[in-house]
């Protein structure tokens, strides 16, 4: 395990690189989180896949964790061109089999992967947990007026100050995970930011995982927590109808919205990762 960085948009991200003590060439896996997170919320993921045999990055998007760009400023093109960066990180490394590159979402970390593989041939397995098809249709009538709102009030101010005004994200722990002691390790460790830019709003209001999932060709799995508070499990469903590959659903059982660290994690973990393996030894 060793800290990395690459560049995108301008911007130093900055990662952590899991190399497999095993014969190469070797599967490669890289980790997307969501929304105003980092890439702490996948837990011991990335290193269980490297125990498999896969080289695996986990890295923070732009603006979020230990990266550069301006604090919680969000766009689904944004992560995407991260994403495709991270693609050619891994692609440089000469012990990747490039035939077998996976990618794995988070709720809009999973929508990301989504666009990602459908711009990039080099994806050739997707794994998107808890994935929002359209940010506007979780949110109420009232709520969506208030952000939009916000962003009237956001580009008047900004004329004079020239700054983004800042808004309270209304997601908390609390929200993202059913497991008590799951909740409170994550509040230690502090990944979730408290408040997004202004800036971002116009950017998710037009994100749209829909438009990305119909046109994957290549094998998808969709994964969603049974308790899950954040996204609602009709949006993700509504994705994986969406999808016209080689696909599967799976419910990770009395978990929240963020289950890599919940007590059913674990048997998630070992789902994925047998369902991926399955699809590189064909």
């Amino acid at each position: 395990m060793r800290l990395i960085e690459f560049k995108s948009g301008g911007d130093t991200l900055r990662g952590t690189l899991y190399e497999p003590n095993a014969p190469r060439p070797h599967p490669a896996i890289i980790f997307a989180h969501g929304l105003l997170s980092t890439r702490d919320e996948f837990g011991d993921y990335p290193q269980k896949f490297c125990e498999r045999g896969y080289l695996a990055l986990a890295f923070d998007f732009r603006g979020h964790g230990a990266s550069e760009g301006t604090r919680g400023l969000v766009a689904e093109a944004r992560l995407v061109e991260d994403l495709i960066h991270a693609l050619d990180y891994i692609e440089a490394n000469p012990g990747i089999d490039n035939n077998r590159i996976a990618l794995f979402g988070h709720s809009l970390g999973g929508g990301a992967v989504l666009c990602a593989t459908a711009r990039d041939a080099r994806v050739r397995a997707v794994i998107a947990g808890a994935t929002v098809g359209r940010l506007r249709d979780e949110l109420g009538t009232g709520e969506l007026k208030v952000y939009r709102a916000v962003m009237a009030f956001n580009q008047w101010q900004k004329r004079f100050t020239r700054q983004a005004i800042y808004v309270p994200y209304r997601v908390t722990y609390k929200d993202i995970f059913n497991d008590p002691q799951a909740r409170l390790r994550a509040q230690r460790q502090g990944f979730l930011q408290t408040a997004i830019c202004a800036d971002s709003i116009p950017h998710l209001l037009e994100q749209d995982a829909f438009a990305c999932a119909e046109k994957i060709r290549v094998p998808t799995l969709i994964a969603q927590g049974e308790r899950d508070r954040v996204v609602k499990p009709a949006s993700t469903r509504q994705v994986f109808d969406t999808l016209t590959c080689e696909k599967e659903w799976y419910v990770v059982k009395a978990a929240g919205h963020s289950f890599a660290t919940e007590p059913s994690g674990a048997d998630a973990c070992e789902f994925i990762a047998a369902w991926l393996d399955k699809n590189f030894s064909r």
